[in-house]
């Protein structure tokens, strides 16, 4: 179990909220797994609309880049049921020369529900090759964090 499941919903800068629907729960009545994909997919995109863009490729596509998912990690911890209001919480927990990692935790209230990590390539749109994440970018999500991102 890594410190991800350490960290407070008050630590993640991004926080939307959102109602469990019917089309997203499975026959057990709860939230199909699949579908904490898309919730961490929600907290991704607004994490950037709050940085000033609503996706993330338009952010990167400033520097001539893109970003690719290359790994996802779930902690699932109680699920998530019918009508709930559930909170996505978003942060970047990490940076490395050429990527970086975000972690979405999901909260019903203060019960933490999941734990999402996932790492995205910097890359270069053109190449297609992982490139050097840009300074401006590394230092304007640390000034927006609240819990200071580990760097590689």
């Amino acid at each position: 179990m890594s410190d991800r499941s350490e960290v407070p919903l008050c630590d993640f800068p991004v926080q939307e909220r959102v109602r469990v629907r019917y089309s997203e729960i499975d026959g057990q009545n709860i939230v199909f797994n699949g579908h904490y994909l898309t919730y961490a997919d929600i907290g991704v995109t607004e994490y950037f609309r709050a940085l000033g863009e609503g996706q993330p490729g338009p952010y990167f596509h400033q520097y001539g880049t893109d970003i690719r998912e290359t790994h996802c990690e779930i902690d699932y911890r109680e699920p998530a049921r019918l009508d709930e209001l559930i909170t996505i919480a978003a942060r970047i927990s990490r940076f490395e020369r050429t990527s970086f990692t975000f972690h979405c935790g999901i909260f019903r209230d203060s019960t933490r529900l999941t734990d999402i990590e996932i790492s995205y390539a910097h890359i270069d749109r053109d190449s297609g090759q992982p490139t050097a994440l840009p300074g401006s970018f590394i230092a304007e999500v640390r000034r927006f964090e609240k819990r200071t991102p580990a760097q590689d």
